[in-house]
This record gives C-alpha cells, structure tokens and sequence, in this order.
C-alpha cells in the first residue's frame, strides 16, 4: 500500500526489478486495509479491525496464507525465495519461511490444502505431530524447497492476545534459511513491541548465516514510515544495509535514487511510546520473556517502560 509515509518494505519492493525470471508479490501486513468513504459505515469498521489488527495482529494467518499461496503457485525449481517483513509482518515472513521448512512448499493446484499445511505446522511439538508432518511434506509438497533469504526490520512479539509458545522454528535458529538479515530498534520502549531475537536472545555463532544489527531510532525509524517518502527514495540507513545485504544474497535491484544525505546522521528518534500505547503498558496482555532455548510469553503487570535488551 502506497501512502506518503512507507515503510522499507515498499520502498525496497520499489527498488526489486521484475521480470519473468524474477517474479514479486506483495502482500499489505498487519493493520493495513483499504478504506472506503470516510462518511460510511464500512470506514468506521475498517478503522477499528485496523487499529485491532496492529495492536494484537488478528489477521496474521490470513495473511501469510496468502504469500505462501501465490509461492506455492509460482515456484519453479531452481528458483531462489527472499522473504522480507517489518514489524509483525518481519514475524509473519519468519513463519513462512520455518512453515515452508517444516511441512514444504505445497504442490501447485492443492490450495484447498494450504489451511491443513498450516495447522500441520502450527501443531509441531505434540506426540506424533512430527510424523504428520513429514507425511503431510512427504505426499503434498515439493522435494527441497528451502528459503534463501530472509531479511526483516525489528520483528516484534505482538501477535495476538494469547501468546503460549513460538510457531516453530521461528526463534531457535535459522538453518534452514540461506541468509538470515535482522535489523533492529535501538530506542523502541513499548511492551507490546519488544522484538523477537534469533535463539531467544542468546549470543550463538551461525557460521555467518544469521546477521541482527542494531540501529539507532525507534520502530518505525527503523522499519521506516515515520517520514514522509512518497517517492520511495527516503535513503534509510537500516534499508541501505538491507539492501547491501539482498544484494550480495543475488537479489536483482535497480539502481537507487537515493536522497540521503550527512544532515541525516542528525536526525532524532520519533517516539512511540505515546497516546493509547500507554495503556499497553499496564493491561496485563501476555508480553514476551526472554529464556533459553527460546522466549516464551509472560503475564506481566507495568513494564516500567524498559530498555531492550541487547
């Protein structure tokens, strides 16, 4: 969705050449709708489902169902799958891309079972659901289909009011991604948005697979969306080092106008932990602790506001 203020992610969407040997989709995230007639009624639900949608993310497997869909149906083999997200929609990508490694890349032509891939995935860890799964792999999907990169801006726990464990494979490593890209917010307080490390926090080598770098600003500093940029050539930091990274991995791009420039580096965080964000910070809503081997939730009274943990 284009607006005037867009996150990296449409922005770098903007920058990817299309062609027939490289194929995009994207997907608008989480508390993003189209909004009709703002004197209607139909506004002012699409207005609340929106403002419900960013702050607990009850759409996230509509979704993700939907890229993995429009995957399913156009990949070929040989072909290289990048994968990118910010915020809740950094977390939906992760899903995706431990989904297609648990349960694989469904065979065109079966969309009637993607929900039941879904549940499949979602169902890991009880007493022979691994046994499903690699049935469920075996006899509807693709033989080695592996994601190659993924590359996501501060991918935060909010994602839904119940938060009991991790979907797999999410947060405990990433070997089964090619390349794995984190960038993360220096300045971000709210509760609800604290982010999702790889191995829940724990300093692991990954041979070079996974790299998390923090940058200065908050959220949507970071993910972009809090300047206007209406023609997409904004010259954020954390997008520029996304873009090295993508680059590098073989994604094909198209050479950037960018208008950065060495005032920049002056720029001050946007804050925000402000209005009805308070609130989250004393409901008692499940907010993630870290543990090892991997963060869980919590039910938590005031956060007091805390700094990340890096």
């Amino acid at each position: 969705m284009i607006s005037h203020q867009n996150t990296n992610v449409v922005e770098l969407y903007s920058q990817i050449k299309k062609s027939d040997d490289q194929l995009t989709y994207y997907c608008s995230g989480i508390g993003t709708l189209a909004k009709p007639s703002w004197k209607s009624w139909s506004y002012l639900k699409r207005r609340l489902a929106s403002y419900a949608d960013q702050a607990i993310a009850w759409n996230l497997d509509h979704v993700l169902l939907a890229a993995y869909k429009w995957l399913a149906n156009s990949y070929k083999d040989g072909d290289q799958i990048f994968l990118f997200g910010f915020s809740r929609g950094a977390y939906q990508v992760r899903i995706l891309a431990a989904m297609i490694h648990e349960v694989g890349l469904i065979l065109p032509g079966n969309d009637e079972q993607i929900p039941f891939a879904f549940e499949t995935y979602c169902a890991l860890g009880g007493d022979g659901n691994r046994e499903l799964a690699d049935m469920f792999k075996k006899t509807f999907s693709r033989k080695d289909v592996r994601v190659h990169f993924v590359g996501v801006w501060d991918t935060v726990s909010s994602v839904g009011f119940l938060r009991n464990k991790p979907f797999p494979s999410t947060t405990t490593g990433k070997e089964h991604i090619c390349f794995f890209r984190h960038a993360l917010a220096l300045d971000e307080r709210r509760v609800k948005f604290l982010p999702e490390y790889v191995y829940g926090g724990q300093t692991e080598s990954a041979y070079g697979k996974v790299k998390e770098v923090w940058f200065a600003g908050s959220h949507s500093d970071v993910g972009g969306g809090n300047t206007p940029n209406v023609d997409l050539r904004s010259g954020n930091i954390s997008l520029l080092w996304m873009r090295k990274e993508a680059d590098m991995a073989g994604l094909e791009l198209e050479e950037p106008e960018i208008t950065w420039l060495m005032k920049d580096l002056n720029n001050t965080s946007v804050e925000s932990l402000t209005g009805l964000w308070w609130l989250a910070e004393v409901f008692p809503l499940k907010r993630l602790k870290y543990h090892c081997p991997a963060p869980q939730g919590s039910m938590d009274g005031l956060s007091a506001v805390k700094p990340r943990q890096t």
